[in-house]
């Protein structure tokens, strides 16, 4: 009787070990899925910059901002311009004011990075960073 106790112990011990394990491995798991997902959204948000970056640069060279983003595949919404790049999409916004001495162009560019949900169908979006960029074009005299 005694050593079917000792048994039982010894049974009830290891089962407590293989659960810390277990807990432990659910937690490293965990950590390193995060690690993974960090470094995915930051390699994105590196493309996402430079990519920002060369239609800012375009936008403030270009004489028709609205023609220059139709001709880089751009597709205009409600007044804003949006191009899908698979990981990320980035969004122009942008407006002319006119003055006395010309017109100021004044944009956003902003990259929002599409966050998959698993437990939803549905994609959401979280926004990685937003460019301002203005362009001045006088008037010929």
């Amino acid at each position: 009787m005694r050593n079917k106790n000792r048994s039982n112990v010894l049974l009830v011990e290891i089962l407590i070990a293989v659960l810390f394990f277990m807990l432990s491995a659910t937690v490293l798991v965990k950590v390193f899925v995060t690690s993974r997902n960090m470094t995915v959204r930051s390699g994105v948000q590196s493309v996402a910059v430079a990519e920002a970056q060369n239609v800012a640069e375009a936008l403030y060279a270009a004489e028709d901002p609205d023609q220059l983003l139709a001709d880089m595949s751009f597709m205009s919404s409600h007044g804003a311009w949006s191009k899908d790049y698979g990981d990320y999409t980035l969004y122009v916004y942008g407006y002319a004011t006119p003055t006395d001495a010309g017109e100021l162009w004044t944009g956003t560019v902003s990259a929002f990075y599409k966050l998959r949900n698993p437990d939803a169908v549905m994609m959401e979006d979280e926004e990685l960073f937003s460019l301002s960029c203005a362009r001045y074009k006088g008037v010929r005299s």
